[in-house]
């Protein structure tokens, strides 16, 4: 542990793009002048608190889960108020609502740090996403790589600091491993960090072992306090989580760096006519993820319904889509824990129970845990054997 509280009461993450960050399209009045928005990074910043609190609570026993409705498992009444309340009232990020309602005790705001005005650059090429997210528009509109911002915490009272400090540990985190914009699960937008010098960790490991630990005894000490307990406890996690178990033989959360130096290589394990380049030197083949019909795994909807419907839908209306549960950021030698592809995967249940593929005819999915299970297995396995193709080394980070 480098502290028991927040120490200062503002943290200052010196941070330039790794990867290039879709702001919008060459359409007049689309583009953000902002850069890096402090909304966004603050979206990112609760979705991994929710992750680290929900990682505690599973491991913990605290998770109900709830059967019933269109997923395999969803967080039940009591699991939502719990890590709102852990997030929101504990850590100080503020809660929407009429119960319990606080604003956040957190402040954030980002700021362009670079000589030259700020403009982004305007293509209809390069990486897959940006062709995919071009089609039938004009010119997609980007910053380019080194473009450097600062991100800034500032505490507007103190009520807990230690838990307040947990928030910023998971911030670290969070902008290790995830970019921002359009398609920051898969790399773009990724920001290389420094840190400030309150956070000093010798590598990641620590970095999301410390969050974790802060996190687990905060759970502890508010479900000792306010006496939680669980009518059952649910087989797997009801959303993302940040957990030190397994589900069966499979961890809940991995994450591991491959030493990929060039980004476009992890990017595009997503398309998969460029997997199968790399898997069987062909950009057509039935790649294991293919052949079991699994690749409704890698984010729904996968689907086109123009010209002819392709690929996977969610049949149920109430759930529209499910993103990928493998999350990557890739950094430079700039960043304060070094280069590579940061790849994250967090198995949990909240899947649609029914999905519809559509290929030589249309097939019914059927999804429960055995098939989630079984999917993942085949994810996990086909990026190891990708990474190995690339002649990338793994370093297994977590758990």
């Amino acid at each position: 542990m480098l502290s028991m509280g927040f120490a200062d009461s503002r943290y200052v993450f010196s941070v330039s793009l790794a990867t290039p960050m879709i702001v919008g399209w060459f359409e007049p009045g689309q583009l953000d002048p902002l850069g890096v928005r402090a909304t966004e990074v603050k979206g990112l910043w609760r979705w991994w608190a929710r992750a680290f609190v929900a990682g505690a609570m599973y491991d913990l026993g605290l998770f109900e889960g709830d059967l019933r409705g269109d997923a395999v498992l969803r967080p039940s009444t009591n699991d939502v108020k719990r890590v709102n309340h852990v997030v929101g009232n504990v850590m100080g990020l503020g809660v929407a609502g009429e119960s319990g309602a606080e604003a956040s005790r957190l402040t954030i705001y980002a700021e362009y740090v670079g000589k030259a005005p700020l403009k982004p650059r305007c293509s209809s090429d390069g990486l897959q996403r940006v062709r995919l997210l071009s089609l039938g528009r004009k010119r997609v509109c980007y910053y380019e790589r080194g473009t450097r911002f600062s991100i800034v915490v500032e505490k507007k009272r103190n009520v807990n600091s230690y838990a307040e400090l947990a928030a910023v540990k998971i911030l670290a985190v969070a902008l290790q491993l995830t970019g921002l914009g359009s398609g920051g699960r898969r790399g773009l937008g990724s920001l290389d960090v420094s840190l400030p010098p309150d956070l000093r960790y010798k590598d990641l490991k620590q970095l999301i072992s410390d969050a974790y630990e802060s996190t687990l005894e905060i759970v502890k000490s508010v479900a000792s306090k306010e006496n939680w307990s669980t009518r059952r406890r649910a087989d797997a996690p009801p959303i993302p989580a940040v957990s030190k178990s397994n589900f069966r033989d499979l961890p809940v959360a991995r994450v591991m760096i491959a030493n990929v130096r060039d980004f476009p290589i992890i990017h595009n394990f997503f398309v998969r006519s460029e997997r199968c380049r790399v898997l069987a030197g062909s950009p057509v083949c039935d790649d294991d993820l293919r052949k079991t019909l699994n690749a409704w795994i890698l984010g729904l909807p996968r689907g086109r319904e123009k010209p002819s419907p392709t690929g996977y839908t969610i049949v149920v209306k109430r759930i529209s889509r499910r993103a990928s549960p493998i999350l990557v950021a890739y950094h430079t030698t700039a960043n304060s824990f070094g280069y590579g592809a940061y790849i994250s995967i967090l198995f949990s249940a909240d899947w649609p129970k029914e999905i519809e593929w559509f290929g030589a005819g249309v097939q019914t999915i059927n999804v429960d845990l055995n098939r989630l299970y079984n999917a993942y297995k085949v994810a996990v396995n086909e990026l190891q054997l990708y990474l190995q193709k690339v002649g990338a080394q793994i370093t297994y980070v977590w758990p």
